[in-house]
């Protein structure tokens, strides 16, 4: 079986941690036994024209242990719906490039109508081969998605052969697009990298966040609410990742005095991840929304307790074994975070692993993907 994967985000010179997750699942495919290539159309801002020093046109690279296509130009009709074509021509030239060199492909899968499953959708009518998306972003969150850009997301949803969510919440949010039916395969999380290292506890208690710092992440109302929660410097709040507001963060933890209890890490890679991981005592994100939080896994994964707020994504994960869900509001932070402080020794390690495991491990995942694609061919 030959798929052809299309990912919307991929690793690059300039985000090289874009697409992990992705990378993850089309390896795990490839161990399956499964032939899997890479198409990406790697779309550059026009604004960065004379300051990239790469070659123009289709590449060809083993990256990751995956036979990679590279389409890599500008979006010349930035915010014009006529880039759509201009992405669906590129994505044919990858196509009969990869058709030529890697032989019959039987089935599509992209991830992300925006911008993959729409030039999906294209070959795959074009070639009449099978396709299937999984989506993994929300519309009604996203801020790159323009009101005139969603006809031809919808298209995709409703032309596509079987259309997957990460998440229940993003499967509800897709059924008022289409009338496919929405299945639900949730993120794999690599399991040999997050594993349990540490159940020890010392006096010192450590909290770990992870996420891009941009608005919604939840950033401020975690930062309050640990400040608040804790008087004494014998917790501590370690955050991991950078985006537009970490200045603006940082600004707020100097301005409530926490300076000595809340720090930051910046761009974390998979291994730096796994380590803070293993480092902690319990993860926390207090996310609004999420289409499904691998974070929350990984941190599982770990046999690390979490704290999640309701925000779609984290309702699938979040167990009485592991963990505790709560609402969106700081008073609810606060009882959280102290109640997973005094009570830390009520979480067992191994059952919040285990439980992971069963739920999220790659054989788990990767059985069920293949089983949509055994279904369309």
């Amino acid at each position: 079986m030959h798929v052809l994967v299309i990912p919307s985000w991929y690793s690059s010179e300039r985000k090289k941690v874009h697409g992990t997750f992705f990378i993850e699942q089309f390896k795990a495919l490839k161990e399956s036994g499964v032939k899997v290539t890479v198409a990406y159309n790697e779309i550059w801002p026009i604004t960065m024209i004379g300051k990239i020093n790469e070659k123009r046109g289709i590449t060809l690279k083993e990256e990751f242990g995956l036979t990679t296509y590279r389409y890599k130009d500008y979006n010349y009709f930035p915010k014009n719906p006529i880039m759509f074509k201009s992405f669906n021509r590129r994505m044919d030239k990858l196509f009969n490039r990869i058709l030529k060199e890697q032989g019959k492909v039987d089935i599509i899968h992209a991830h992300s109508c925006f911008w993959g499953g729409i030039a999906a959708n294209y070959i795959s009518k074009k070639y009449n081969i099978p396709l299937v998306i999984t989506e993994h972003t929300s519309l009604e969150h996203s801020k790159y998605v323009k009101a005139s850009y969603k006809k031809h997301i919808f298209k995709a949803y409703n032309e596509c052969d079987k259309l997957i969510a990460v998440g229940n919440g993003l499967k509800k949010e897709l059924s008022k697009y289409t009338q496919n039916p929405v299945s639900v395969i949730h993120n794999l999380v690599n399991l040999d990298l997050f594993k349990i290292e540490n159940t020890e506890h010392s006096d010192e208690f450590r909290f770990f966040s992870l996420a891009y710092l941009e608005e919604g992440k939840g950033m401020e109302l975690l930062i309050k609410a640990f400040s608040n929660a804790f008087t004494d410097n014998k917790c501590k709040l370690v955050i991991g990742g950078d985006g537009s507001i970490r200045k603006s963060l940082e600004e707020l933890v100097l301005s409530l005095g926490s300076e000595d209890k809340i720090s930051f890490l910046g761009t974390l890679d998979r291994n730096q991840v796994a380590n803070e991981m293993a480092k902690c005592d319990a993860f926390v994100l207090a996310s609004e929304y999420e289409t499904f939080g691998v974070v929350y896994i990984e941190a599982t994964a770990n046999g690390k307790p979490i704290i999640a707020t309701k925000n779609g994504g984290s309702e699938d994960i979040v167990t009485s074994t592991n963990g505790l869900l709560i609402e969106n509001e700081e008073k609810y932070l606060i009882e959280a975070l102290q109640k997973m402080r005094n009570n830390i020794h009520e979480y067992d390690a191994m059952k919040i692993r285990n439980e992971c495991i069963e739920r999220y491990s790659k054989y788990v995942i990767i059985d069920q993907i293949i089983r949509v694609y055994k279904e369309l061919i």
